[in-house]
């Protein structure tokens, strides 16, 4: 069951990808935010219709919070670097979440830092680097003429500033920056929905909450281009961005059981293959969009084994 997390959540990265070629990202957040809320939302009126609104109030503020980082932040940037960077790229570095965890734990919770931990953040920032220092590489520019060699050009702290700026704005810089703070609010997540669900001990209520809650801020967010961003985008890849939503939504629902039916030190781990899943994934699938490379491979399974190193080191 923890197996299949990782082969959904993978498959639902891989959906979306296709479909983010034509769809802008914000609007196609808000298309798998919603895709995913609709499920949930009918399951918990199904089943749980009395724990919806009988919270004290408390609760919802937490679930309208953790829907506000969560969605809204975390899984836009989380959809913007893959637009940017492609699944072999960007997976990796978003898989670093638990690194996040941990040094929230440490600090700001008085965890202790365990040699699991310890030797988990080395192998992923090993991990990372390779895959950064293999994708700057492969994005390194090619040579060209300089315009109007002869004119005269700013001089001093002009030229640096626009050069650093014009750098900053690349899709190589736009999408690893998206790729590690949307990691860093997947890494704060966990903390927030631990005392968001504690109220209700339900998940798929809180879910249901968070999700809705995160939709309506996102739309609220770029209401005005909605139905411009909807006509312009091909059905074809609106109908990938919304699988993929529904993909990962049913992954959502399916660790939840599998959490309940093992102990989270044995779910983790499994679920942590996620990106090598979506690495052989991309392989076969998106071939016309993805370059894998060896660094890539070894940078994702280093990400890997680190992270579950780091899980051990926090849930032993």
């Amino acid at each position: 069951m923890a197996l299949g997390v990782g082969f959904l959540f993978a498959a639902g990265v891989v959906m979306a990808r296709v479909g983010l070629v034509s769809v802008p990202s914000s609007t196609g957040n808000l298309i798998s935010v919603l895709s995913g809320w609709v499920p949930i939302a009918v399951i918990a009126a199904i089943f749980y219709p009395n724990e919806l609104f009988t919270l004290p109030a408390a609760a919802y503020l937490w679930m309208v919070a953790v829907g506000a980082i969560n969605f809204p932040i975390g899984r836009f940037l989380n959809l913007a670097s893959l637009k940017l960077l492609g699944v072999a790229r960007a997976n990796p570095v978003m898989a670093t979440a638990p690194l996040y965890s941990a040094f929230v734990g440490v600090v700001f919770l008085d965890e202790n830092m365990t040699w699991p931990i310890a030797l988990g953040i080395l192998i992923t920032m090993g991990g990372v680097i390779l895959v950064v220092t293999s994708a700057m590489r492969g994005s390194r520019p090619q040579a060209q003429p300089v315009p109007n060699a002869g004119a005269p050009v700013p001089v001093g702290g002009a030229i640096a500033t626009t050069s650093i700026l014009s750098r900053l704005r690349t899709p190589f810089y736009l999408g690893y920056g998206s790729a590690f703070t949307s990691a860093v609010v997947y890494g704060i997540m966990p903390a927030m929905s631990k005392q968001a669900i504690s109220y209700s001990g339900n998940p798929i209520v809180t879910a249901s909450f968070t999700l809705l809650a995160g939709g309506l801020i996102m739309a609220l967010a770029i209401g005005p281009r909605i139905p411009r961003d909807l006509r312009m985008s091909p059905r074809r890849g609106l109908a990938f961005v919304l699988a993929g939503g529904v993909t990962m939504t049913v992954g959502v629902l399916l660790l939840y059981s599998a959490v309940l039916r093992a102990p989270v030190i044995v779910v983790s781990p499994i679920v942590s293959l996620q990106p090598v899943i979506a690495l052989i994934m991309a392989h076969f699938f998106l071939q016309k969009l993805e370059r894998i490379t060896w660094p890539l491979v070894l940078g994702t399974l280093l990400v890997v084994a680190g992270v579950v190193a780091i899980t051990f080191g926090i849930e032993t």
